[in-house]
């Protein structure tokens, strides 16, 4: 069934472009160029600036299946663990992650300058018996 199911992501891509700075090259400026910033190298001819863009790519997934189910076995023996280590039951664990333009998993660490990322919270609870 899993061979019949498509599943896309939005990922972000980083691109480098060169942009003219006004310096010529050969030392020479143009009408625009007001002299440089203190500090700054007069004979730089261009500037790299970094571009994210957004595109929606498909995700292999029985390969995230696969992630995904390593993931639960870690979850799994954390509650076990923590059993065993302390004698006091772990209820819960919740995890983010995100998947990338390849596919993979990752978790997402806490503390970054993340800012508005779209990943997935996932929230595993022991059975109530």
């Amino acid at each position: 069934m899993s061979d019949t199911i498509e599943l896309w992501v939005v990922a972000e891509a980083e691109s480098e472009v060169d942009v003219d700075t006004g310096n010529r090259g050969d030392g020479s400026r143009d009408a625009e160029f007001t002299g440089p910033s203190f500090g700054e190298k007069v004979d730089r001819a261009t500037q790299k600036l970094i571009s994210l863009t957004r595109k929606r790519v498909p995700v292999d997934v029985a390969m995230l299946k696969k992630q995904m189910n390593g993931m639960m076995q870690v979850v799994d023996e954390l509650f076990i663990q923590s059993e065993i280590q302390t004698k006091m039951q772990l209820d819960e664990v919740e995890l983010k992650v995100e998947i990338n333009a390849e596919g993979q998993l990752s978790l997402v660490g806490n503390g970054g300058k993340l800012g508005n990322t779209g990943g997935i919270t996932l929230k595993f609870s022991r059975p109530k018996s």
